[in-house]
């Protein structure tokens, strides 16, 4: 590995450790060790960031959760892996409780725990990129004025969005190594998708974050303007130039000298148009309607559009060459049914900041209307939810959590049969019994009765079924199921990827048995 990370191994037996250490040293990771709790803590404190720490659990002294306690009070803390003996299942499911990453059983195999400690690293790293990223990102937010759009956007972290926060990364990282170079332009950017799903948000947080985040930000939309009307729009017309034009007028492309021009609903653009808009591409300059000046056109051009560009070329709608010119760069934002795990933290922000708006105290969300929320199908993306969350605000008039009842969904005066929480969630099947549907029968045609490898089955029989079970209690709520069992989110859904199992498949279904 390039860049050297840093692991430590905290385990008082020397044999293991330096074993551990003689392995991960081959995997490229620098390798601080430390026989016990006190070592690891000083050694920490000095040490650059470790992103793993592998601790056993009963040791002289302190023991592995009293690291983990230590080490995950501190902020950016490493992750880490518990090292238990079989008869310490319970600690093991404790640790996880209390955070740590993963947790291996003694005797491990070497290649599951170098497995395990380049996983966990990942996700380490992952974390620190996608923190700092979303510090910038919404320092740019706090940056960026203008329409409602902007005012409510939301920093995703659905991993539906993790390609359209890539492509901003990328974008902004070109923007810092061209800063000096005023030669080097950048990249037209194409942004599609549903109506309201965020595209101007997207573009905006691109101008936020580029050499030209200090210029003007102007946008208009195609669909709004007729061909000739809009021609006007974007590059101004001399006095006299038509009927009407009983002075000069300068153009979009004007007033966004040194700033952003972002085009929405490119699609809607007369076919005429579109010639015009590509020799202004290609050639940097303009003219206004009725002008014989060249005027330089320097602006960074962001398009949008809600329609299927390649089927508009088929149909001679749209100019293949003008495609290519604005589409060096395409995002596409997905819909919000999309991304469904962050429309409750979404709608929790849009809440908060529309009750404080009307000088109204918001008090949360009750389960009921987070389901609600994130059962309905979204079909006007954020721009409905947004509309909901201000009509909600506009008419409470109580006190407490806003529960399903207070939220109308759907166009006003419709009915969209929006899906209904029921009160009773689920139906518990009383003759369900984690762990009671396997004997040892069950492996008798096993190529193995190793005790390790039968040990490893039924632990790994255990968690499915428990997790089964507790998903079906829960109808597929990650949330609720994680919260109930107390184990930390993001190891709960580890542990469903470790099991394949996709917690979709459980909701709206009433009971399923657990299979092996």
């Amino acid at each position: 590995m390039a860049t050297n990370p840093t692991i430590m191994i905290v385990e008082d037996d020397d044999g293991i450790r330096k074993l551990l250490k003689s392995r991960f040293e081959r995997e490229g990771y620098k390798v601080l060790e430390a026989e016990n709790v006190d070592v690891a803590l000083g050694k920490l404190a000095t040490a650059p960031e470790v992103s793993v720490i592998v601790t056993d659990y009963r040791m002289p002294g302190k023991n592995g959760v009293e690291l983990l306690k230590e080490v995950k009070a501190k902020p950016r803390s490493p992750k880490v892996i518990m090292l238990t003996a079989y008869s310490e299942k319970t600690t093991a499911i404790d640790a996880l409780k209390l955070g740590a990453s993963d947790y291996m059983e003694k005797p491990f195999e070497m290649e599951e725990m170098v497995h395990s400690v380049n996983r966990t690293h990942n996700e380490f790293r992952l974390e620190r990129e996608n923190e700092e990223f979303v510090s910038r990102l919404e320092a740019r937010v706090a940056r960026v004025e203008g329409k409602s759009e902007d005012t409510y956007w939301f920093v995703s972290k659905a991993k539906a969005m993790e390609p359209v926060n890539e492509w901003m990364k990328v974008l902004q990282r070109e923007s810092m190594r061209s800063a000096g170079q005023v030669d080097v332009e950048e990249p037209s950017t194409l942004i599609t998708g549903e109506s309201g799903c965020g595209k101007e948000g997207v573009a905006r947080m691109i101008h936020a974050g580029s050499k030209r985040a200090k210029g003007p930000w102007i946008a208009v939309n195609c669909a709004n303007f007729s061909g000739e009307l809009l021609e006007s729009e974007l590059f101004g017309h001399e006095k006299g130039a038509f009927t009407g034009a009983i002075s000069q007028k300068r153009g979009l492309f004007e007033l966004a000298k040194g700033g952003t021009l972002f085009l929405d609903e490119i699609g809607e653009m007369d076919i005429k148009l579109q010639a015009r808009m590509l020799r202004v591409i290609q050639e940097k300059t303009f003219r206004r309607v009725g002008g014989s000046e060249d005027i330089t056109a320097d602006v960074r051009l962001i398009s949008a559009t809600n329609q299927n560009l390649n089927q508009l070329i088929s149909n001679g709608d749209f100019r293949e060459d003008l495609y290519h010119r604005v589409s060096r760069v395409v995002i596409n934002v997905p819909a919000l049914r999309e991304r469904t795990e962050d429309i409750v933290s979404m709608s929790a922000l849009f809440f908060e900041r529309a009750f404080h708006a009307r000088g109204k105290k918001y008090e949360g969300m009750t389960a009921d209307a987070e389901y609600l929320l994130q059962n309905y199908s979204w079909p006007g993306n954020v721009r409905e939810l947004l509309n909901v969350v201000e009509r909600t605000a506009l008419l409470w008039n109580k006190e407490g959590s806003i529960d399903a009842e207070d939220i109308s969904l759907g166009a006003v005066g419709s009915n969209p049969n929006p899906p209904t929480p029921p009160k009773k969630r689920f139906e518990y099947n009383e003759d369900y019994r984690p762990g009671v549907s396997m004997d040892v029968k069950d492996y008798s045609g096993s190529d193995s009765q190793n005790y390790t490898v039968m040990k490893k089955k039924w632990s790994e029989h255990f968690e499915k079924e428990y997790l089964i079970n507790l998903l079906n209690r829960t109808q597929g709520n990650v949330t609720s199921a994680a919260k109930e069992s107390g184990i930390d989110r993001s190891n709960f859904l580890r542990l469903l990827r470790r099991h394949g199992i996709n917690a979709q498949n459980f909701r709206g279904v009433r009971t399923l048995k657990a299979v092996a």
